[in-house]
């Protein structure tokens, strides 16, 4: 007897893999136009595609943290297709991500995503910790990777080796295309991507108090911002609860306004923008303005929450078998 079960654990996730197939679509275009296509139009076709792939990045964080497909099959060719926008395995953030910065944002020792520079005890500038970001996140993951295996856990080991073959595979197929089109529309774009990757994350962990789960992250409540980027403002709920599906964020972050100091509230109306605005808060506490972070997706109230996962691996027992 057939199963019920949707594909997706979560029906609003159908967005961003729209978004993501959207852009690998436009990036594959300029393959297919005769040869005489003028350099204007593919001017115009790279701008369009690399705006599009801004969103891919947020989308990969989104499913590192929770595979949007109940299916193995299914997350492992959206893993494929997120690499070609991002440039990034979705193993990498598994395993650098989840593993090396959520288990120890508290201690900047250890965090390997942290901002600050251990030898200084300065902040980093914004462009060397988006730099040296792309420089050791490989290093960084690998070792990572054979410290799980150590323990016992090669899984996701092998999941970002299998993820870097699939990777080269598909751009030595690509390079035997067009070594051109190839540098320019996948290669170029995606070192762009991981440095915008470095370069938004810095603001999320910024001067901020970093005792506690609930003051080591900003929350930005601004609607665009939070619309363009699948609730990544909504970043203190977000280490409260790393497996939370996106869209159940601004719902948490209601949740637990009171628990947020003041200093860890922004507002932005982005989208990108530097998210360095304090919210006027109310209350002691400092709660968000009344009715702000409830304008955003998934904020609507009284939806159950999704059943706990093992926080950093790879793939868990579903969350919530009927999704949305």
């Amino acid at each position: 007897m057939r199963s019920s079960r949707p594909l997706l654990r979560y029906a609003s996730d159908r967005r961003p893999i729209l978004i993501v197939g959207l852009a690998a679509c436009l990036g594959l275009v300029p393959f297919l136009l005769p040869s005489g296509t003028p350099i204007a139009v593919l001017a115009v076709l790279w701008v369009v595609a690399l705006y599009v792939r801004t969103h891919a990045p947020y989308a990969q964080h989104n499913h590192g943290h929770l595979p949007a497909f109940h299916a193995r099959w299914l997350n492992f060719a959206y893993d494929v297709l997120l690499a070609q926008v991002t440039g990034y395995p979705t193993a990498l953030w598994e395993l650098h991500h989840n593993r090396g910065h959520h288990v120890h944002v508290l201690d900047p020792e250890l965090d390997v995503a942290r901002i600050v520079d251990l030898k200084t005890g300065a902040v980093m500038p914004r462009w060397w910790y988006a730099v040296r970001g792309n420089l050791t996140i490989l290093v960084d993951s690998y070792k990572i990777g054979r410290e799980e295996a150590a323990r016992g856990k090669p899984a996701i080991l092998n999941k970002l080796l299998r993820e870097l073959a699939v990777q080269v595979a598909v751009t030595a197929l690509l390079v035997a295309w067009s070594p051109l089109l190839t540098l320019v529309f996948f290669v170029v774009p995606n070192l762009l991507a991981g440095f915008m990757v470095w370069w938004e994350s810095y603001v999320h962990h910024l001067n901020v108090p970093g005792e506690t789960v609930y003051d080591v992250s900003v929350t930005i409540t601004g609607k665009r911002f939070n619309d363009s980027n699948f609730n990544i403002g909504h970043h203190t709920a977000h280490h409260e609860k790393p497996t939370l599906h996106w869209s159940l964020l601004p719902a948490r972050t209601d949740v637990i306004a009171a628990k947020i100091p003041a200093v860890c509230w922004r507002e932005d109306e982005g989208p990108g923008g530097l998210a360095t605005n304090p919210v006027f808060t109310r209350g002691a506490a400092g709660a968000p303005p009344r009715g702000r972070a409830r304008r955003g997706r998934g904020a609507r109230a009284a939806r159950p929450e999704p059943k706990a996962l093992d926080a950093f691996a790879p793939f868990g027992d579903d969350p919530a078998p009927g999704g949305e």
